[in-house]
């Protein structure tokens, strides 16, 4: 089943589910089986694995996320959209990869939409393109997890390797969008609050 955006957005809205801070970027659920009609460069995908990694990620999340934190603590993986074909680029644990939207067709996902003009969404996908077959960035996960663990703020290195939020960050920020802290100091949870996604 395609999921007709309009169609969708309009029930959030009226069921009360898109706040405020949403607009004007804003998402939609796709359950499995469902599936996003117009995928567009520079929007990026929410991802709630199903195997035993997502389920890992999450309550790791859910262990260290503050209380007014805790609503956003519900993803465990992102990727952008690089094609009106559904393309995407993301970082797995064997590095930076390009697949496709129908790649998560069977798990539950937020497709969330970014206010951008079409010059600066090619910028985005560009970036994104530019960095498939980098490395994984382990290290910078290890030091993330710990840091959030012991909710602590260290600054985490910058290496240039990728992680499925900081692409995603680093993307944005090539056109502009501001985010509060480092790309390298972003979880998921920060990715789905700095856009007021919530599931």
């Amino acid at each position: 089943m395609i999921v007709d955006r309009t169609e969708s957005e309009a029930a959030l809205t009226f069921a009360g589910m898109v706040p405020a801070a949403a607009s004007p970027e804003t998402y939609v659920r796709c359950g499995p089986g469902e599936a996003i009609s117009h995928p567009r460069p520079g929007d990026i995908l929410l991802v709630r694995g199903v195997g035993w990694l997502g389920w890992g990620i999450r309550e790791y999340e859910r262990i260290c996320a503050r209380r007014k934190d805790r609503a956003f603590v519900y993803w465990s993986h992102a990727a952008v959209v690089v094609s009106a074909r559904g393309h995407l680029v993301e970082v797995l644990h064997n590095g930076v990869g390009l697949s496709r939207i129908e790649k998560y067709r069977d798990q539950e996902y937020h497709y969330v939409r970014i206010d951008l003009p079409d010059t600066d969404r090619d910028a985005v996908a560009r970036y994104a393109l530019s960095c498939v077959q980098q490395k994984y960035a382990r290290w910078t996960f290890v030091r993330l997890a710990a840091a959030k663990l012991l909710r602590v703020r260290w600054h985490i290195p910058d290496r240039g390797q990728q992680g499925c939020i900081s692409l995603i960050v680093r993307a944005l920020q090539q056109v502009g969008v501001p985010f509060e802290r480092a790309a390298t100091d972003m979880s998921v949870v920060d990715l789905a609050k700095r856009f007021g996604v919530r599931p």
